[in-house]
């Protein structure tokens, strides 16, 4: 059951990672738009920074959220390797059982 759980964090974890570099090239990129506002007025008329700070706004918003399940899953794949070693560690072994003789 806990390799299972694992496994599937170990999953999520991956896709999450994905998700966060692209949603964090995007705020990266609308940030420096937001930061250097007069050059992009500039140079890139048909930007509209009032609509880019609306995205990057919203944008926050979902970035945290995976940015949150990406740290939870990576707190689960810390620690359930740990537990499991503990849990192997003191669950007491039987000895063997002997052969039947007939």
């Amino acid at each position: 059951m806990m390799t299972k759980l694992y496994l599937f964090s170990k999953k999520i974890h991956r896709l999450l990672v994905f998700v966060v570099l692209a949603l964090g090239l995007f705020m990266m990129l609308s940030g420096l738009m937001l930061k250097y506002t007069a050059y992009f007025i500039d140079n890139f008329k048909f930007i509209d920074l009032v609509m880019m700070r609306y995205l990057h706004n919203s944008v926050s918003i979902i970035f945290s959220i995976v940015l949150f399940f990406m740290m939870l899953t990576g707190t689960l794949m810390y620690f359930l390797p740990i537990i499991i070693r503990k849990k192997a560690a003191i669950t007491p072994v039987s000895p063997p059982a002997e052969p039947l003789t007939t």
